[in-house]
C-alpha cells in the first residue's frame, strides 16, 4: 500500500528554540527514520514537510484549500492519505476535508499529538501508527472508507470531531456521533450503511472572513454584534445556550439578526453545550431567532458548522441554497 503523508505544521514535529516550540522543517527526514526501523511495517511512505509549515493557530480557510490541492494532486498515486496537524484547529481541518472529499473512497487521516516526537514522553508515535493501523483496515472494506480524525485510539469522523481537552493525551471527542473506530489492542468497528451516491472532490475558493461566530452570554447586546457581522460576512455561527436559545427580550439584537438575514446572511444556530442538538423553537427563546431568519445546525459542531458555511459560500451557493442544505 502507497501511503502519502504530509506534514503541514503542528505539535509532532516541533523542536525547542529561543522563543519556544517551533515547527522543525527536518521533521520528515525524523518521521521516515522511525518509521523504516519499523519491521512490521511494509508499506510504501512518501513523507513530505510543507514549505511553509503551519502553526495550527494560525490557520485559515486557505490553508484547508491547500492541504486539499496537495491531496488532490496525489489522489491517482497513493492509496491512503495521511495529513499530520497541529490540534488547536485540526477539527476544523478535518471538517473541511470531509466536505471536499465527500464520500471519499480513499481513507483520509488528519492526526498529530499533544507532545512533540521528540520527547521522551510523546504520543507522536503512537497516532501516527494508529493512523497508519487504520489505512490498513479502512482499505480492506469500502463501507469504512472516508475522512476521520485520529487521536488516542479513537478514529472520528471528520466533521463530527471536536477539540475538547488541553491536556489530556484524549484531546478530541465525538460528541454527538460514536466513533467509527477504537483501537485498543485489535480495532472495534462500528457498522455504517454503505453510500448509495459515488465520492465527489469539490475544492473552492476560500474566502477569509466570510464566516464569523456570534457568542451568546449573559447580557450579550447588539453593539457586541454589530462588527462581527460586517459587510463582507456572509455567514456566521451562533453560540447559543442550551437547545438553541438566546434572549428574546431585546429587540435591538433580534432585529440586527433579521436585518443581516435579510441581506443574505446565513446564521445557523449550534448549542455552545458539549453534546447534544438544538431544537428550534422549543422555547420561546429559540423560536425569536427561527422570526428572525437563524437557521438550525441541529447536532452539528461549532467546528463543522464553521467549516460547512466557509465550503458552501466558497462553492457560490445562494443564502437560500446554503439554509436548505442545513434543514
Amino acid at each position: 500500500m502507497r501511503i502519502y503523508i504530509a506534514y503541514t505544521g503542528g505539535t509532532i514535529g516541533m523542536v525547542p528554540s529561543e522563543e519556544g516550540l517551533i515547527p522543525d522543517a527536518a521533521f520528515a527526514d525524523h518521521l521516515t527514520l522511525h518509521l523504516n526501523a519499523s519491521d512490521e511495517l511494509a508499506h510504501d511512505f512518501v513523507i513530505t514537510s510543507y514549505p511553509s509549515l503551519i502553526d495550527s493557530s494560525n490557520a485559515t480557510p486557505k490553508d484547508w484549500q491547500t492541504i486539499a490541492r496537495d491531496i488532490e494532486s496525489k489522489w491517482h498515486d497513493f492509496d491512503a492519505f495521511i495529513v499530520l496537524h497541529g490540534t488547536d484547529t485540526m477539527a476544523y481541518t478535518s471538517a473541511a476535508l470531509s466536505f471536499m472529499f465527500a464520500r471519499s473512497d480513499k481513507p483520509i487521516i488528519v492526526t498529530g499529538s499533544q507532545v512533540p516526537m521528540y520527547k521522551v514522553r510523546t504520543d507522536a508515535m503512537i497516532n501516527v501508527m494508529g493512523a497508519i493501523s487504520a489505512c490498513e483496515e479502512l482499505t480492506c472494506e469500502n463501507y469504512k472508507r472516508g475522512v476521520f480524525l485520529f487521536f488516542a485510539g479513537r478514529l472520528i469522523e471528520g466533521d463530527r470531531a471536536h477539540k475538547a481537552h488541553t491536556s489530556d493525551w484524549q484531546a478530541f471527542s465525538s460528541p454527538n456521533c460514536p466513533e467509527r473506530g477504537v483501537l485498543g489492542i485489535d480495532w472495534r468497528w462500528r457498522s455504517v450503511d454503505v453510500a448509495k451516491q459515488p465520492m465527489q472532490i469539490q475544492i473552492p475558493e476560500m474566502q477569509e472572513g466570510s464566516v464569523t461566530i456570534l457568542p451568546v452570554f449573559p447580557g450579550v447586546q447588539a453593539a457586541h454584534w454589530q462588527g462581527l457581522l460586517s459587510e463582507n460576512v456572509k455567514g456566521a455561527v451562533l453560540l447559543s445556550y442550551g437547545a438553541g436559545n438566546a434572549p428574546d427580550k431585546d429587540p435591538a439584537l433580534l432585529a440586527l439578526l433579521k436585518t443581516a438575514s435579510e441581506r443574505g446572511v446565513v446564521i445557523v444556530n449550534v448549542s455552545q453545550c458539549g453534546a447534544g442538538s438544538v431544537a428550534a423553537g422549543a422555547y420561546a427563546a429559540g423560536s425569536a431567532l427561527v422570526k428572525a431568519g437563524v437557521v438550525s445546525g441541529g447536532d452539528m459542531t461549532y467546528e463543522a458548522s464553521f467549516v460547512k458555511l466557509s465550503f458552501l459560500i466558497g462553492l457560490g451557493l445562494s443564502s437560500e441554497e446554503i439554509k436548505s442544505s442545513f434543514s
